[in-house]
């Protein structure tokens, strides 16, 4: 998973670059697409996430059941079985917390790529309000060289 954000970062950030030398509209579609991309990536990752807290229920149901057949099987050795199924409750624990801190790193890399698509949101807007005062400067220096040829005609 996490070539594959490293892959689409890198590729929606050169997008990104490209648009950085003016172009509005390249810097507001690469603002979309990244804010697109970490919203797919934040529902994939908590449907992910929702997946393996699921497979580690099932896997306590299993260690528990497994625990009372073999205390009632072999009660005689209840200590042997109570240390074997402490040991199995504690890996799953393990793997939750490995598992939770997992998903707070891809989440954080989720808000890094918000943090890139505001910026280049910013960026964007900013070039389109440059280059509507330099539109209107333009036009307004047009229409005076016209006002003044008419005067002089």
């Amino acid at each position: 998973m996490r070539h594959i954000l490293t892959a689409m970062l890198g590729g929606l950030m050169l997008a990104g670059w490209v648009g950085c030398g003016g172009d509005a509209r390249v810097e507001l579609a690469a603002a979309d697409a990244i804010s697109a991309t970490a919203d797919q990536f934040d529902v994939a990752f908590g449907e992910y996430h929702d997946e393996v807290r699921k497979a580690d229920d099932a896997r306590e149901d299993e260690v528990l059941a497994a625990f009372v057949m073999r205390v009632q099987a072999d009660a005689d050795n209840a200590a042997e079985h109570i240390a074997a199924f402490k040991a199995a409750m504690a890996g799953i624990r393990e793997d939750r917390e490995v598992e939770t801190r997992r998903l707070a790193a891809a989440r954080d890399n989720v808000g890094v790529l918000r943090e890139i698509s505001q910026g280049l949101t910013r960026i964007g807007v900013a070039h389109l309000t440059l280059s509507e005062e330099a539109r209107r400067y333009l036009t307004s220096w047009v229409e005076a060289r016209r006002r003044a040829a008419d005067v002089e005609k």
